[in-house]
């Protein structure tokens, strides 16, 4: 089933196309940036700069990723090795301990060498003095050489009465019971 209707009077007529006979006029074109429809609308240096950059953004992007596993490397390799640094430190505190004790000692060991050094020179003083003593004690020696062994003493006689009586005394404790 067909139906026959007829198109209203405003339709706009078909444009004309010219005979298969006649040949193709040729476009001069004006001047090289004219862009043809049939063209695409980049041009190759253009495409060029486009992947030249996608290539930039793509590496920027993977050198921040690598930067990125870096950084969370170094933290853990930081975090690893936190005791042993902690353990240096205490190290390094008990060797500053130790190295202050080693001063201290040392003052010390100089103060009593100096001591030693002046009780060295006391003895040699000392052993002058007993030198000098010995020859007093010699000399006294032989001026008692010199002396009899018996010397008679007289005779003391005590007249009167002598009691030998002892005095009287008292005491009491000053303790309880």
């Amino acid at each position: 089933m067909t139906t026959e209707r007829v198109l209203p009077a405003i339709a706009l007529p078909a444009p004309v196309r010219p005979a298969a006979t006649t040949t193709p006029r040729r476009r001069e074109a004006a001047s090289t940036s004219v862009v043809r429809r049939n063209e695409a609308l980049l041009t190759t240096p253009a495409r060029a700069a486009m992947l030249v950059g996608a290539s930039a953004a793509v590496y920027a992007v993977s050198l921040a990723a690598v930067s990125g596993l870096q950084a969370s490397a170094d933290a853990a390799r930081i975090a690893r090795s936190q005791p042993w640094l902690d353990q240096v430190a205490e190290a390094r505190a008990a060797n500053d301990g130790l190295e202050a004790a080693l001063l201290q000692a040392s003052t010390e060991a100089q103060a009593l060498g100096a001591a030693y050094e002046a009780a060295g020179e006391d003895i040699v003083a000392y052993e002058a003095r007993l030198d000098a003593l010995a020859a007093l004690v010699a000399e006294v020696g032989g001026t008692a050489a010199s002396l009899p062994s018996r010397i008679g003493l007289p005779k003391v006689t005590v007249r009167g009465a002598t009691r030998n009586t002892r005095p009287a005394t008292t005491s009491t404790s000053g303790a309880s019971g």
